[in-house]
């Protein structure tokens, strides 16, 4: 949509919100607020951005952090928990929509770790490339491991760039099959000193650079405030050229910005957040900010739009999509039978949303024991309306939306669902045509983590295992592809990447992987996850690095 058509549609669409404000039962809250609209898709609702601006810090100012104890670690992730359980507390336990009928599927399958392709250069073949384990993750020598291990990655060629909780960095040189440790994360400004957690990596291959993200809190023990750094890596084994520190409150000393996820659209580098008031301990909105990439890539200051999006109380989350191209989306639950999609064009400073209704989902703290210990691994986040594990991919002529969701009346087990809306002839034009499920009989299914390669396939990697009841196997990361071999709605077949014996100590697991589109081999994606082997500690992580796709593989 161009900017002159668009405030156009603005003046139009004003003119009728005034009609329709005498009809509907609910009104619009503000240009911030995103809850109240007709469903269906029939209306765009507007927020306009403001601006914003990142002034690099070149490496030879980079200065050392403080190191952090085990306890310190420990202290700070059950803090930072605590705070998104009280900001969640708020949120309505939406279950599900009394009389309607779940979203149904045929059933998937899931193979074990041992299973190959029978003919892996057949077009069709799910083909695991390389699936090589980063036992540094697991250690302390390139950074601090953590049991909550929140594995991401993304490679450039043969080179790999491998970070994760709760604060290591590494990379290697022959496609993840040894590692070396990176510089030590940098001391954070006077606001937010300490390197956290919530690391994230992503390649832009048009710019040949690696961006990573990582989370700097205020205080080792009670954090109240935060920023999110973002490094520039012009070449995976050579130390970052630069960072930028993005303080989504820069003016408050009691907002904690966490949950921090990049994405990337053919200008602009992504970067969301989860906001909530240190103080009154309430959620105060998602956060998507964008930064230009020519000026990040060459560490300059960096120009960029940014918004907040609320909805009272109810807490949502936001992040960024994969695959975008000229316009980027983004999406969350709105209701148990609605979807909120939004987009962001290049070429435009304002957010469109629309609302989708769809088939009943249903959500809540799922029962997934299983493993040695028959723990469960899936806690209250796991399949909650908040959105935590809510991923948008679009493909080259649709948007996907995928989510977690708890047992239901035609699923014994937790499971995702998603919907596919078909791409019409403005970014806010969707409808949707697919409401795809992947669900298994013997064992939950969540935790979706989704890429979208060349052809405009996805990727998945999500967690597998537990068993409602009690029982299941160990919970460990799978990889599988929808495209037109496997299209859905049903019937997906994915391939557990990581063995794995028991189920965390902790009602924990992830808390996400990634999947990115492999380079050079553009038909493939990247994907991190883990299990754990003989036990629930740090070592015992079996952190993972996948290449994976169809077809023969580029080499």
């Amino acid at each position: 949509m161009t900017t002159r058509y668009q405030a156009l549609f603005k003046r139009r669409w004003r003119i009728g919100l005034m009609a329709l404000a005498m009809l509907l039962p609910v009104a619009w809250t503000g240009s911030a607020g995103a809850q109240a609209a007709p469903s269906n898709g029939n209306h765009v609702v507007y927020q306009e951005s403001a601006p914003t601006s990142a002034t690099p810090t070149l490496a030879k100012d980079f200065k050392p952090a403080a190191p952090l104890t085990s306890q310190q670690q420990k202290a700070m992730q059950d803090a930072l928990f605590k705070k998104r359980q009280r900001m969640a507390a708020r949120v309505p336990r939406s279950v599900g929509q009394r009389g309607v009928p779940p979203v149904t599927a045929p059933g998937s399958r899931v193979e074990d770790v041992s299973s190959r392709a029978k003919d892996p250069t057949a077009s069709n073949a799910l083909v695991i490339a390389r699936n090589n384990r980063n036992y540094v993750a697991t250690g302390d020598a390139c950074g601090q491991a953590s049991k909550l291990a929140e594995p991401a990655a993304a490679n450039d060629g043969r080179n790999v760039y491998y970070t994760g909780n709760f604060q290591h960095q590494e990379f290697s040189t022959d496609h993840g099959a040894t590692y070396s440790c990176a510089a030590p994360y940098p001391a954070g400004p006077a606001e937010a000193p300490y390197p956290c957690c919530d690391t994230d990596v992503i390649y832009d291959q048009a710019r040949d650079v690696t961006f990573h993200s990582a989370f700097y809190v205020n205080d080792r023990t009670d954090m109240t405030n935060g920023i999110v750094r973002i490094f520039v890596r012009r070449n995976i084994p050579s130390p970052d050229n630069c960072y930028y520190d993005i303080d989504f409150d820069p003016a408050a000393t009691d907002v904690l910005s966490d949950f921090f996820h990049l994405g990337l659209s053919k200008k602009f580098l992504y970067v969301s957040a989860n906001r909530g008031s240190t103080v009154e301990e309430r959620w105060l909105g998602a956060a998507m900010s964008r930064f230009n990439l020519d000026q990040l890539a060459a560490c300059h200051v960096a120009s960029g739009r940014t918004i907040n999006v609320t909805n009272d109380d109810n807490q949502r989350v936001l992040v960024p999509g994969s695959g975008a191209g000229k316009v980027m989306y983004f999406s969350w639950v709105n209701t148990p039978t609605q979807w909120r999609v939004f987009s962001w064009p290049d070429n435009s400073t304002a957010v469109g949303s629309t609302l989708h209704d769809v088939g009943a989902m249903t959500f809540g703290d799922p029962d997934c024991r299983g493993g040695v210990n028959n723990t469960d691994w899936a806690g209250e986040f796991a399949a909650g309306i908040e959105g935590f594990n809510v991923q948008t991919a679009i493909s080259k002529n649709a948007v996907n939306v995928w989510v977690p969701t708890d047992s239901d009346a035609a699923h014994s087990n937790a499971h995702i669902v998603g919907a596919e809306f078909r791409l019409g002839k403005h970014p806010n034009d969707l409808t949707l045509v697919q409401q795809p499920v992947i669900a298994f009989a013997d064992q939950c299914a969540g935790l979706p983590a989704v890429g979208v390669n060349d052809s405009g396939d996805q990727g998945l990697a999500i967690a597998v295992g537990g068993r409602n009841g009690g029982g299941g196997p160990a919970v460990t990361a799978a990889v599988g592809i929808k495209d037109k071999y496997s299209n859905g709605p049903g019937g997906f077949v994915f391939r557990k990447v990581a063995e794995a014996t028991y189920n965390p100590d902790n009602n924990r697991f992830g808390d996400y992987f990634t999947v990115r589109r492999n380079s050079p081999c553009g038909r493939y994606f990247d994907a991190t996850g883990y299990g754990y082997i003989g036990g629930t500690k740090a070592p015992n992580v079996n952190a993972r690095y996948v290449e994976f796709g169809r077809g023969a593989y580029c080499r």
